[in-house]
């Protein structure tokens, strides 16, 4: 899995690149675990002049096959807004693959005797070879 990191206005913190292979990187690995697979890491300090709660991260997740999943949150501490939003990226990722994995409403599995017998019939012979007109 690829990962880019990108801070705005905002100091990366020294430990960021092991919280994030602890806390965000690892648990999506077990869920989607593909080289071309991308994180895109966007920090931020949303109002940098007027401070209070604006420490704000977006996860861009792609996986190949699927669009481009994205989660936004916005916490006082850069590492309680990546918690945050790996938390609700990981959640995204599980239903996203459980769409791709789950059955369309188009039946599939059809008894042997049945499929062949529609096969035979559209062709014009039944199963025994008599003519389907019978």
């Amino acid at each position: 899995m690829k990962l880019v990191i990108h801070a705005h206005h905002l100091t990366l913190p020294p430990d960021l690149g092991a919280f994030l292979r602890k806390h965000v990187t690892r648990p999506l690995a077990r869920l989607q675990d593909d080289s071309a697979a991308e994180l895109a890491v966007h920090l931020g300090d949303a109002r940098r002049k007027k401070g209070g709660v604006d420490q704000e991260c977006r996860l861009s997740f792609r996986m190949p096959g699927t669009r481009t999943l994205h989660v936004e949150s916005v916490q006082e501490d850069v590492h309680v807004a990546l918690l945050d939003a790996a938390e609700r990226l990981k959640r995204l990722v599980k239903r996203e693959l459980e769409k791709m994995r789950s059955r369309t409403g188009h039946p599939m599995h059809r008894p042997l005797g049945r499929s062949y017998r529609l096969s035979a019939s559209r062709r014009g012979v039944t199963p025994d070879g008599d003519p389907a007109g019978l």
